[in-house]
């Protein structure tokens, strides 16, 4: 089981709306008030010696080790401390108490991402420095009244009160069953968070097969189902073919030649990352109920000596497809070690014919990347029942663990088929396999069919 699959807990909406009321000098107040937590945190930091081990690939399953002394810093988070801390910031505040526990938490917020990203090489040790003014309301601050879709917070106690109603806004008919978060105010606008208990109980499991130029998806009920990524392969390839004939003329001019770089890499970015968040928006719009298994894929063990195969192994998106997904949508990893070759009736393993055609001697012919999401489907199948104790329909045929029965710890087991659902594998035949076929919708919200046999 891979260590990226976080269980979700709850959904998180966040949005703005404008307001009038004069916060006087609050939002200031409340980052000076961070920052002089950060300083008295960060002053009483201790940093201890530590012997790191790290390693680096050389080659397939080969490793490199040297080792390294870093500082490791260890942040005081004891009570008397968070206590003592709270009565000295609270000296001269004239505001609600409770924004000063809202700038403690924001400055240990601060500092614990500093530490993640120092521990990974991403920050030396530099003390976090707050710029912008912004207020950290918390729940306790506020009364919210669904009804009358009014928000009020309080500023000073008895004194001073800000309301925010919401109920003409755009968005409140999308949020009025859920509880509200924490607010983040600034001088003409407030960042309002609602927060809703998710529900996995009726999420179905969706197996996606990553490959060059399509993402093949097995859904338990609508089928195998492609959706074609040609056109992302080939906005890339046309950049690629631009920026290759800038670098080889780069002597000549660097400075004009360097501006043209830049502008066609930031063209090529722009248009990757338009086209993904459509891509997994529409996805998260077509499978509104799905749970969806992605392969935990490395593409450093996948090179060989084909250029043109390395190169377009450069061009796909797998991982930041997924990761684009997570935000809309839930997401698991699987091991993906012989999800093409297993067979997905008798779990034996199969022989490449031609093109995308692999053979069972048992079971027949079937298609590759059919296999490849039908086998991913059931591995998240498992994976689901482990974490959420059971969830989508279990289908006809076997029940397997994470890994197939020719790896370690993996073994087939005979299950009790399920009257309502059937497993319908496409063996090879004349009249084509039974596959829809979607293209993204560049100028749409949903992704628009392409073809279907």
């Amino acid at each position: 089981m891979s260590s990226k699959n976080k269980l979700p807990t709850e959904i998180v909406l966040t949005y703005k709306v404008k307001h009038n009321h004069d916060l006087k000098n609050l939002p200031y107040e409340f980052i000076k008030t961070s920052q002089r937590a950060v300083d008295v945190i960060w002053e009483n930091i201790d940093w201890k010696e530590k012997i790191v081990k790290h390693r680096y690939k050389i080659g397939k399953k080969k490793y490199k080790y040297y080792t390294t002394t870093r500082l490791i810093p260890e942040i005081p988070k004891d009570n008397d401390f968070k206590k003592a801390l709270r009565n000295y910031l609270l000296k001269g505040w004239e505001f609600a108490s409770h924004y000063v526990d809202g700038a403690i938490k924001t400055a240990y917020s601060a500092i614990e991402s500093w530490k993640s990203n120092y521990l990974n090489g991403k920050r030396k040790r530099n003390k976090p420095i707050f710029k912008r003014p912004f207020v950290r309301v918390k729940t306790t601050l506020m009364k919210y009244d669904k009804e009358k879709g009014e928000i009020r917070i309080t500023i000073k106690p008895r004194k001073e009160y800000l309301i925010l109603n919401i109920k003409d806004e755009w968005f409140f008919e999308r949020v009025k069953d859920f509880d509200i978060g924490e607010v983040i105010l600034k001088d003409n606008e407030a960042l309002i968070t609602f927060k809703k208990q998710l529900d996995l109980s009726d999420k179905k499991v969706v197996g996606v097969d990553s490959n060059l130029k399509s993402l093949d998806l097995y859904h338990p009920e609508k089928g195998w189902i492609r959706v074609d990524l040609s056109e992302l392969h080939r906005i890339k390839r046309v950049y690629d073919a631009i920026i290759d004939k800038l670098k080889s003329i780069y002597k000549k001019s660097p400075k004009r030649i360097g501006k043209l770089l830049k502008k066609y890499w930031n063209r090529r970015k722009n248009r990757v990352e338009d086209f993904i968040n459509k891509l997994t928006s529409q996805l998260s719009k077509l499978f509104p109920d799905a749970i969806f298994i992605f392969e935990d894929l490395d593409k450093f063990n996948m090179y060989d000596k084909n250029s043109d195969f390395n190169r377009d192994l450069d061009r796909t998106n797998w991982k930041k497809i997924a990761k684009k997904l997570e935000y809309k949508s839930v997401v698991f990893y699987v091991n993906p070690h012989y999800t093409s070759k297993t067979c997905p009736v008798c779990g034996s393993k199969m022989k490449s014919q031609e093109g995308q055609v692999v053979k069972c001697d048992k079971c027949g012919i079937f298609d590759r990347q059919f296999v490849g999401c039908y086998n991913i489907f059931k591995r998240g199948v498992e994976l689901a029942k482990k974490l959420l104790g059971g969830v989508g329909v279990p289908v006809t045929g076997v029940k397997v663990d994470d890994l197939l029965s020719n790896e370690p710890r993996g073994e087939l087991r005979p299950m009790p088929p399920n009257p309502n659902v059937e497993a319908k594998l496409p063996v090879r035949k004349t009249e084509g396999f039974p596959l829809m076929v979607y293209t993204v919708d560049l100028n749409g919200r949903y992704l628009k069919i392409y073809n279907c046999p």
